[in-house]
């Protein structure tokens, strides 16, 4: 289990229906809004026939909220859709940058020429700082989405379910 899974977690899910794929993509189309400004609905998204990409729309701004993304797969009995919920690669991408720095920071200002040094150890104390409150954004900002994928998960199930259910 990598060190990053408790604070980056990805979540697998897969979405079975009788649909076949074009219908299944016309139907999460149907379920999805486009654009962020004057959209209307909870859910919105890119979906074509390759990929899957949606996400919960709130009032608030939450760049630490998890999207779904994922494909379409035919199967024997329909079509299913498999892929993951987890945070956006580019919000994972700039909180790895950032934690790394930190660590940096904290390293050369504590130990310099690889010794650890008494003396120097507030000088390490803002990294410390830096990288409690960048973890401190990160859980903040997941507490307040901790419902997006059940949320995402209902509308996905909603809207593949098959006219004779």
């Amino acid at each position: 289990m990598p060190l990053w899974s408790p604070l980056f977690p990805r979540t697998p899910a897969v979405f079975e229906t009788r649909l076949s794929r074009r219908e299944a993509v016309a139907s999460l189309q149907a379920a999805t809004a486009r654009g962020n400004i004057t959209a209307t609905g909870s859910v919105a998204g890119t979906v074509d026939a390759t990929r899957v990409h949606l996400y919960h729309r709130t009032p608030q701004r939450n760049s630490f909220k998890p999207h779904f993304r994922g494909q379409l797969i035919d199967t024997p009995r329909g079509c299913e859709l498999r892929g993951r919920f987890a945070l956006p690669g580019l919000v994972v991408a700039f909180m790895v940058f950032w934690l790394g720095f930190c660590v940096l920071w904290t390293l050369v200002t504590a130990m310099p020429l690889g010794s650890l040094e008494p003396m120097r150890l507030p000088a390490a104390l803002p990294g410390v700082l830096m990288a409690a409150v960048g973890i401190g954004l990160v859980r903040l900002g997941q507490h307040l989405a901790r419902d997006d994928p059940a949320e995402l998960s209902r509308v996905i199930r909603r809207a593949l379910q098959s006219p004779t259910h």
